[in-house]
């Protein structure tokens, strides 16, 4: 356990960690936090990527667009598990990074792992100096920053923030970008590709990806808070 954290309740870490995905949720739609959703929106896409190389398929391209619009093309792997590794992705690297804030060290090496991460599916797989590459390179830049220079109890809190965010953001996915583009049968989305693969209504998708998640957070709560 962190030292910032060392004497306080769970109930105490709890109540700050719920403070902050309250004040994240009321700053929702500020221009502030558009950095933060795009780092998101880059988990969801890696989330992609990871799972189609776990299945041995192969990446040829991610892109992330200005209006936190992402797509990564790919060939090879297993569909059904590469179409569901974005929603759960983005979900399970806010909880990688909340869990990495409780151990000694481990903020240090999960920023330095993401910066690196970043800054190589930039150079090798976005197309260069677009928008998308632009945008890994300074958040990898960015997260590099954090785990060589910021001090430790700052960047513990920094971290924090992203992960309850990508928390959040991934949970806010199942609606506003899994339930709502289901209702429009034109819109392209994960679930409706899901739909069209496994003949399960796109809703039935983004239903079971938002209980699966409150079910994840509800098992791991006590290595996040």
């Amino acid at each position: 356990m962190s030292s910032s954290t060392r004497g306080k309740t769970p109930w105490t870490r709890l109540l700050i960690m719920l403070g902050l995905a309250l004040a994240l949720g009321w700053m929702w739609h500020s221009p502030v936090l558009w950095p933060l959703k795009l780092t998101v929106v880059m988990f969801h896409e890696l989330g992609h990527a990871l799972a189609t190389w776990a299945t041995g398929g192969q990446v040829t391209e991610i892109s992330l667009a200005a209006n936190e619009g992402g797509l990564t093309w790919s060939s090879g792997g297993i569909r059904f598990i590469i179409l569901n590794a974005g929603y759960l992705g983005s979900l399970l690297f806010g909880m990688l990074i909340l869990a990495s804030t409780k151990v000694y060290g481990g903020a240090r090496a999960v920023s330095l792992g993401i910066g690196g991460l970043f800054l190589g599916t930039a150079i090798v797989l976005m197309p260069w100096f677009s928008f998308g590459f632009g945008f890994a390179i300074i958040a990898g830049l960015a997260f590099f920053g954090v785990g060589l220079f910021v001090p430790a109890s700052i960047r513990r809190w920094i971290l924090r923030v992203v992960g309850v965010f990508s928390v959040l953001y991934a949970l806010m996915d199942v609606y506003s970008d899994v339930i709502s583009r289901a209702l429009d049968w034109g819109a392209r989305s994960d679930a409706v590709m899901l739909a069209e693969l496994t003949g399960v209504p796109a809703l039935v998708w983004g239903g079971a990806w938002g209980v699966a998640g409150v079910i994840l957070l509800v098992l791991t709560r006590r290595w996040l808070v």
